[in-house]
């Protein structure tokens, strides 16, 4: 190593060791005209002079006098308009002690501020870590109120996970996590990998939309309350997306059911023509075994919806009830079932209302709609509202569980927005941490 890059190291280091809390205590007592200074510093001044090192400590004792880096960018955070957001890549953050407004932009893989403190140091400056806490503000919340243990999302089991590194990106420091027994690693953004935005924001526009916001209102929204600038289009690709990746997942699920299920159709306004919705109902747990959308309501399609039913279940019902489409009683009898009750009165016992009102619920959503494009494109619709009915919705008929608790399959963690739309992993778990399947813990 040359003699100036010597030189550039350690001065390096004696910056570092100068931010550091003790150094500056001991840098005010070396610049205190009361205080002695110890051998080694006397020996020190009389060989580089007093006066530039005592100068110099000086300089860095102020610097450090109102906390470390990390204090001042919270202080920045929690002070209150003094970010402005530019862009994605570009922010005003303004300065504590003066009206001047520093630029911090994203640049060759790091942030940049054009304050004196980054520029000469290889600390960050407290500019860049305000930026850095207010883009990672939602997550943290979100943590510290629903906590989650990571686990392997190939084992699901926390135990043998150990923390490796960290890696870095627009919104800060991500955990990097090995697991001891299959010795894959994954990070605590799994499930969505590649993202650009942070998962909570994506988490919370698909939950909005499944309430019945339309994507240009979710739009708005995470522009208004989180300053995410996205496009209806992008919001509309996350809900496709994710409810593909837990439908996979969910799939092979298997509920315990009752014997009693409950069927009923809908009428859904399509481009052109109308479809209908198929719902198909277990009375004991509330679970949504079938929810699809279709052309007609014919003999086939009846005989089809429930085939699905027996194959989500993996088991026949004792009794089926529906109303008075004839094409039920041909499609019931191919099953072999039990029991067909048509047409129920609304005094019976075993009256056909608990799936009516399943039906208002939906409706609620489809509603908002003016029309659906096709049946392709309500398929996807359908498969997100079964997906957040049966595992993210608290049910009031069950004293607040989910219809998926009711039938057997237990989730870890109460975080139900961010666990429920979570990458599935390749083996065993659910909607990642609490509010997303995979990447948390595992059914």
């Amino acid at each position: 190593m040359s003699r100036p890059a010597r030189k550039k190291k350690r001065m390096q280091a004696h910056f570092r060791r100068s931010l550091h809390p003790q150094a500056a205590k001991n840098s005010f007592r070396q610049c205190d005209p009361t205080s002695r200074p110890s051998t080694r510093h006397r020996q020190r001044n009389q060989v580089s002079g007093a006066t530039g090192s005592c100068s110099r400590r000086m300089r860095v004792a102020k610097m450090t006098s109102s906390g470390s880096p990390h204090t001042r960018g919270l202080e920045i955070v929690f002070h209150g308009g003094c970010i402005r957001k530019v862009s994605d890549s570009r922010y005003l953050v303004k300065s504590r002690n003066t009206s001047r407004w520093y630029v911090v932009c994203w640049r060759r893989g790091r942030w940049h501020c054009e304050c004196t403190e980054h520029k000469n140091g290889p600390a960050t400056c407290e500019h860049v870590l305000a930026v850095l806490y207010l883009l990672r503000l939602p997550t943290v919340l979100l943590l510290n109120s629903n906590h989650e243990a990571f686990a392997c999302p190939y084992h699901a089991d926390a135990s043998v996970i150990v923390s490796k590194g960290a890696r870095h990106n627009k919104t800060g420091r991500v955990q990097v996590f090995m697991c001891k027994k299959c010795g894959r690693r994954f990070s605590s953004t799994l499930g969505f990998s590649k993202a650009r935005h942070d998962p909570v924001v994506i988490v919370a526009a698909i939950d909005l939309n499944l309430k019945g916001l339309s994507t240009r209102q979710v739009q708005q929204h995470l522009e208004m309350i989180y300053g995410c600038d996205v496009t209806a289009m992008t919001v509309y690709n996350w809900v496709r997306r994710y409810t593909n990746l837990v439908a996979d997942f969910v799939g092979r699920l298997r509920p315990r059911v009752g014997g009693q299920w409950h069927s009923d159709e809908m009428v859904i306004k399509t481009k052109g023509s109308r479809a209908y919705l198929w719902n198909v109902l277990d009375r004991r747990t509330r679970f949504l075994l079938v929810s699809t959308l279709t052309r007609g309501r014919g003999e086939k399609e009846a005989a089809r919806i429930l085939k699905e039913g027996l194959s989500t279940a993996r088991k026949k019902p004792v009794r089926i009830v529906t109303d008075g489409l004839a094409s039920y009683k041909r499609a019931v009898r191919s099953l072999k079932v039990r029991q067909h009750i048509r047409s129920p009165r609304f005094t019976d016992a075993s009256n056909n209302n608990i799936v009516e009102r399943l039906n208002g619920t939906l409706r609620t959503r489809y509603d908002v709609l003016r029309a659906l494009g096709g049946v392709r494109s309500g398929a996807h619709l359908a498969t997100g509202l079964q997906i957040n009915y049966n595992y993210i919705r608290p049910h009031m008929g069950l004293a607040g569980s989910t219809p998926a608790e009711a039938a057997g399959i237990v989730t870890k963690g109460r975080n139900t927005h961010l666990r429920r739309w979570a990458v599935p992993s390749p083996v065993l778990s659910l909607y990642g941490n609490d509010s997303l399947v995979s990447t948390y813990q595992s059914v």
